[in-house]
């Protein structure tokens, strides 16, 4: 069947548009993140890890850090690894966090699959990282 929209050629853009809406997010809950980290502290300390205030800090560094690796296209699938971990891990802790600032369940299984993608193919044509 023929394509109905014939724009092939748009195609080596569609990485760069994934890794950008991923850096855009992950900038967006990286500041999030920060404004709140004085009550997220609270939120982030469990019974058996009483680091909340570590995390509380940890949590939106790593986030504006890897948003802005993935937004300059460098370290791409490093990055994606690290953001595939993390939301792993915050869809299987997520219960034990009621904070508005963090997302739902769905938000990081929708993470998790951008960035998989990412992780597989790569950055995309305007990126530092090189194909290979």
């Amino acid at each position: 069947m023929l394509n109905p929209f014939p724009i092939q050629f748009l195609a080596l853009f569609a990485y760069f548009i994934l890794r950008v809406t991923i850096a855009v997010c992950l900038l967006h809950l990286g500041t999030k993140h920060w404004r709140v980290r004085d009550e997220l502290q609270h939120v982030l300390r469990l019974s058996w890890f009483p680091y909340g205030r570590l995390v509380a800090t940890l949590l939106p560094l790593g986030e504006l850090s890897l948003g802005l690796l993935l937004l300059a296209g460098a370290h791409t699938q490093y990055a994606a690894l690290a953001v595939i971990a993390m939301s792993i891990k915050l869809l299987l802790l997520r219960n034990y966090f009621s904070h508005p600032s963090i997302p739902e369940k769905l938000f990081y299984f929708l993470l998790l699959g951008a960035t998989t993608t990412l992780f597989v193919t790569g950055a995309g044509v305007p990126a530092f990282d090189l194909p290979l």
